[in-house]
C-alpha cells in the first residue's frame, strides 16, 4: 500500500484516500509509452483533504514515493 502526503494541504493518508489520475504529462505524450520499470511520474487527486491535483513520482518495482509536489511546481520541466 502507498503512503502519500498531499504537497499542498499536507495530509498523509494510504493510496485509497487519494484518486489516481495516470501518467504525468499531456495526453498525447502518456497514451503509447512504454511504463519503465523504474520511477514513474503521476497525476494524484487529494480527495479526502484539499481536492488539488498534484504530481507524485513514484518507484514502480518498491513502491516507494520518491517525492511529490503542487501543479506548477515540478522539480524539473515537466517532460520526462
Amino acid at each position: 500500500m502507498l503512503m502519500i502526503r498531499c504537497p499542498v494541504c499536507g495530509i498523509a493518508a494510504d493510496e485509497t484516500e487519494f484518486t489516481s489520475g495516470g501518467l504525468y504529462g499531456r495526453l498525447e505524450e502518456t497514451e503509447n509509452r512504454v511504463i519503465p520499470r523504474d520511477v514513474v511520474r503521476e497525476w494524484w487527486l487529494c480527495a479526502r483533504g484539499c481536492g488539488t491535483w498534484f504530481g507524485m513520482a513514484r518507484h514502480v518495482v518498491n513502491q516507494r514515493v520518491t517525492a511529490t509536489w503542487a501543479a506548477g511546481d515540478e522539480p524539473w520541466d515537466g517532460r520526462h
